[in-house]
């Protein structure tokens, strides 16, 4: 058997706050890491009684990174922008070709959200007073990680995929892919990665 030419998805919203915010790993290097321990990790077997399956990066593209540019308006740190637009160029230089960037973008509005009252925290939304917050969302991201993976898998692009959020929203689009494709899923959440 060929070696399952393997392409990870991965949800940067959710990477970096879920995992690498206020740790030493804000400037992760994605590729060694799938290279040297995440794919190494996946046992996966294409039948019980079957040997294991060796499996390689995508050799054109092997990490599609889904993220969208920080809003200095909305940045907590001085340098976040800049911060960010560094990272993603060392990633570009350092990955040469083997990881691509999908950009998104965020959205800010005001809003009027409720208010959870000190005193009474468990009172129902629909009992508490509404402020006016400014509300700060990704939009784009998520879509386009579902398609980007679905459409990858169905082309026959890839014959494996890894997926990194932490996301449920994502949940449809993977059962929908397991149902018409022969691709091979993978979950990585937090640190265990599941099978499909």
């Amino acid at each position: 058997m060929s070696a399952l030419r393997t392409r990870s998805y991965i949800d940067g919203y959710n990477l970096y706050y879920g995992c690498l915010r206020k740790t030493a790993f804000n400037w992760l290097d994605v590729l060694t890491l799938f290279e040297t321990q995440i794919l190494p990790s996946i046992l996966y077997r294409p039948a019980p009684d079957a040997a294991p399956a060796t499996m390689t990066l995508h050799p054109d593209c092997a990490i599609k990174y889904f993220t969208a540019k920080i809003i200095e308006s909305a940045a907590k740190g001085e340098d976040s922008v800049s911060s960010q637009a560094q990272y993603h160029n060392v990633l570009t230089t350092h990955c040469g070709g083997k990881l691509s960037f999908v950009m998104g973008r965020y959205s800010i509005y005001k809003a009027n959200q409720h208010i959870v009252p000190a005193d009474d925290p468990k009172r129902w939304p629909r009992d508490c007073y509404k402020i006016q917050v400014w509300k700060l969302e990704e939009k784009q991201s998520d879509v386009n990680l579902a398609l980007h993976l679905y459409d990858d898998a169905l082309s026959g692009d890839v014959d494996q995929v890894v997926l990194v959020t932490n996301d449920t929203d994502l949940v449809p689009a993977l059962e929908m892919l397991q149902a018409r494709s022969s691709c091979s899923l993978r979950y990585l959440n937090g640190d265990a990665i599941v099978p499909s």
